[in-house]
């Protein structure tokens, strides 16, 4: 009884002690137009964030922030299919910052940013949705929560695990002494 215990304490400590691997069922951002690091020299009229599942639009929000610190959102951000799309104005010439939040299909918060710069100037060009030769963005995706969802479930997990190893543990030592078989 004393092995079995022991074994299942040093398994729960493990799973505990073993680091956690995210959880990908969530949406995550996987392109933007301009991409991540890019630098345009073109006028936009808008951003575009493509990510691996639909996205709720009633909970999005992008904050597009110039090289004069001043937000240049134009509008509210709009969602077709995984494409989330957001109407801005003019940007001046410079780094370029853009913010975002959102809701994936399953309920889930995400949230991430990247930056791109602009070099250059002239009449504002319209610019359609991400065309497949868009660069893909480096994944600074996060869940709101910082992290991946899925550690409070083996926190959780190893608690009750261990609660009930010592409960069963507590239950035979009592049995032991009422019956007056000595420990093992």
């Amino acid at each position: 009884m004393r092995c079995t215990i022991r074994v299942l304490l040093v398994a729960a400590a493990l799973v505990l002690l073993a680091p956690a691997t995210p959880a990908f069922a969530h949406s995550r951002l996987v392109a933007s137009d301009p991409a991540d690091g890019a630098t345009v020299s073109t006028p936009l009229d808008a951003v575009a964030l493509t990510f691996s599942d639909g996205v709720q639009q009633q909970f999005s929000t992008v904050v597009v922030t110039g090289a004069d610190d001043s937000s240049y959102v134009d509008g509210s951000p709009r969602v077709a299919d995984r494409t989330l799309t957001q109407p801005i104005r003019p940007l001046p010439n410079g780094a370029v910052r853009v913010a975002w939040r959102t809701v994936s299909a399953d309920g889930h918060p995400i949230e991430g940013q990247f930056s791109f710069t602009v070099s250059g100037s002239g009449v504002r060009a319209a610019t359609a949705a991400p065309s497949a030769t868009t660069a893909a963005t480096t994944d600074t995706t996060k869940d709101a929560a910082g992290g991946s969802g899925a550690m409070p479930w083996v926190v959780g997990g190893v608690v009750i695990v261990i609660a009930l190893l010592a409960g069963t543990a507590f239950a035979g030592s009592r049995r032991r002494r009422r019956s007056g078989t000595p420990a093992a």
